[in-house]
């Protein structure tokens, strides 16, 4: 997978890529209200985008739940000009997109696909419609606002911070844990990123990011291979991430 345009313990004792139990049961209640929506008769709407196509652009009114039922997508919202921060990469059933069911209300980001996607969209209106005469939709929708939020909290603490180091070594393992791929007790993140992808996850320069990445290897913490970021040295990681 390439991202973008160009896009804890123990020495050699991979990061646990078995999916979280917060992540489970995010899964297993997206599809679940999908299911639950079908059988209400309830319409959706499924595309197919290509890498660099966009879902939809900050500032556009939000009039839909999005579902994102393969591939990879991300969220960003650009500063200082020609800048752009990414605010999350969105995998197999994560939802997106801003929904107000009172009044109006904006999508605060660009949604741009990463590689090919295929996303579920429910409009606004069918939305309520399901939460006034279904209970369990009402809740599953709940529970899956609750752990995207989740979600967010995790990533905003990547940001605490002030260090450049400090913020890899807490953004790596949360990449892992969501795009890795376990080989020889070892887990690579299964996604291209170029040093300039990792800064805007960041919120740093490219040339940090560099400098920073360059010591993780010649230490022996990390390897990258075509982009493609292994873990070698997670206990030293899980170290640098409380500095």
């Amino acid at each position: 997978m390439v991202l973008g345009r160009d896009f804890r313990e123990g020495m050699n004792v991979a990061v646990d890529t078995s999916l979280t139990e917060y992540t489970k049961l995010q899964e297993q209640e997206c599809q679940s209200l999908l299911q639950l929506l079908g059988e209400m008769g309830i319409a959706t709407a499924e595309r197919v985008y290509g890498p660099g196509d966009a879902i939809y652009n900050q500032g556009e009114y939000g009039d839909a739940l999005y579902v994102l039922t393969s591939g990879v997508l991300k969220l960003f919202r650009p500063y200082s000009g020609s800048k752009e921060a990414t605010l999350r990469l969105l995998k197999p059933w994560d939802i997106f997109g801003h929904l107000a069911f009172a009044g109006e209300t904006r999508q605060r980001a660009y949604a741009e696909a990463v590689t090919e996607c295929r996303v579920t969209k429910v409009p606004k209106i069918f939305v309520e419609r399901a939460v006034r005469q279904e209970p369990r939709a009402a809740f599953k929708l709940m529970t899956l606002l609750e752990l995207r939020l989740v979600q967010y909290e995790e990533l905003v603490k990547c940001l605490l911070p002030r260090e450049t180091e400090v913020r890899l070594a807490n953004l790596l393992p949360l990449l892992a844990q969501k795009f890795g791929q376990s080989t020889d007790g070892l887990v690579t993140i299964d996604l291209r990123l170029t040093h300039q992808d990792l800064a805007a996850m960041v919120a740093s320069t490219r040339e940090s990011v560099t400098k920073v990445l360059n010591e993780m290897r010649n230490r022996d913490v990390i390897d990258v291979d075509a982009g493609r970021i292994t873990l070698k040295d997670t206990r030293t990681l899980a170290r640098l991430s409380l500095e």
